[in-house]
C-alpha cells in the first residue's frame, strides 16, 4: 500500500494594512465587530477566520489602498460570509459606506465597503434569508 505524503493544513491569513492612524482604524474595525488584540507589539483585529494587522505609516500620505489607483481592482480584501445580507445591514447600522452593491442573486452576493483610510473589503457568499 502506497503511503500519502502528510501536508499541512492552512487555517487562515492575515493580511497587513497600513493605516494613517492605528487608534481611529482599530475602532472602525471594533464598531463592525472585530476583536482587538496586541500582539507582538502588532495591533491585530479579527472576525471569524479575516485577521488585519494594522501598521501604522510614518508618512501619512503613503497610505493608497490599490483600490484607488488606476487599473486596481474594486476591493483591496476579499472575505466570505453565509449571511451577505446581514453584514449589509450591520454596516448601515452602524454608518459604514458601502461603496458597491449588495447584489443578491440565487447563486452568489456580494457588497463592498470602505473602512476609515479608504481600504474596500468586498463580502461574497450566501445571503441568511430569501431576498426578495
Amino acid at each position: 500500500m502506497e503511503e500519502q505524503a502528510k501536508i499541512a493544513n492552512i487555517s487562515g491569513s492575515s493580511m497587513v494594512l497600513l493605516v494613517k492612524d492605528t487608534q481611529a482604524a482599530s475602532e472602525f474595525y471594533k464598531k463592525l465587530g472585530f476583536i482587538y488584540e496586541e500582539i507582538g507589539g502588532h495591533v491585530h483585529v479579527s472576525r471569524g477566520n479575516i485577521t488585519f494587522i494594522l501598521h501604522p505609516a510614518k508618512n501619512k500620505e503613503d497610505v493608497r489602498p490599490s483600490s484607488s489607483v488606476e487599473g486596481g481592482l474594486y476591493f483591496d480584501a476579499f472575505a466570505y460570509t453565509d449571511a451577505v445580507d446581514l453584514l449589509v445591514e450591520e454596516c448601515l447600522a452602524k454608518g459604514i459606506e458601502i461603496v458597491k452593491g449588495p447584489s443578491y442573486s440565487e447563486h452568489w452576493s456580494e457588497f463592498t465597503m470602505k473602512d476609515a483610510d479608504g481600504y474596500r473589503i468586498a463580502f461574497g457568499g450566501g445571503v441568511s434569508k430569501k431576498q426578495d
